[in-house]
């Protein structure tokens, strides 16, 4: 049949192929991870990507903290208290509470102290939290004046507003995100 604009097949072959490499290339990515973190990550990414739309907040900063805060869902605080960012129970908080011993930096040195943690009903309230909390909160409302692909500049925002007591804490998610390349995801 005279012009006929069917793919051949070594176009069909070559779609073939690429789509094998494609998916190797992501299982071999997948492989890379440790089971608990690409556990995490395929439990809770959803939970980042709606967090992302309606804050605008990157998925792998998102991700990096909540996998650093509960060391990917495994942390005592995570599982007593649906709590995966590490959002401490101020004054400012009227719900329950999670105490517990917790490591603190003070000048710059860990020191054990006993803190109470938000306890949240759902994983996905902590999500919802930690969403407002750097929206709400004064010493982070630069973050969004960030590109969402300048992770280092989103990571040294959230140290710098004193989320973290930890001196490395933007070292630490950055760390996470190149590590287990959360930035493909």
């Amino acid at each position: 049949m005279k012009g006929n604009t069917t793919p051949g097949l070594p176009v069909l072959l070559s779609a073939l192929v690429l789509l094998a490499f494609t998916s190797e290339h992501r299982i071999q990515k997948q492989a890379s991870r440790p089971e608990k973190v690409q556990q995490y990550i395929e439990k809770y990414r959803y939970l980042s990507v709606e967090l992302h739309q309606m804050t605008g907040i990157p998925t792998t900063i998102i991700i990096a903290v909540a996998g650093l805060e509960s060391d990917w869902g495994t942390s005592d605080l995570a599982l007593g208290a649906n709590n995966h960012f590490g959002i401490k129970a101020n004054d400012d908080w009227v719900g329950p509470k999670y105490c517990k011993a917790s490591t603190e930096y003070i000048a710059g040195r860990p020191v054990q102290s006993w803190e109470c943690f938000r306890k949240y009903p759902l994983i996905r309230r902590s999500y919802e939290d930690f969403g407002q909390f750097l929206l709400t909160r004064p010493n982070y409302r630069n973050l969004h004046y960030y590109p969402e692909w300048d992770n280092w500049s989103w990571a040294v925002g959230i140290q710098a507003g004193g989320y973290a007591t930890d001196p490395n804490y933007a070292e630490k998610l950055m760390s996470a995100i190149e590590e287990y390349q959360l930035n493909e995801l």
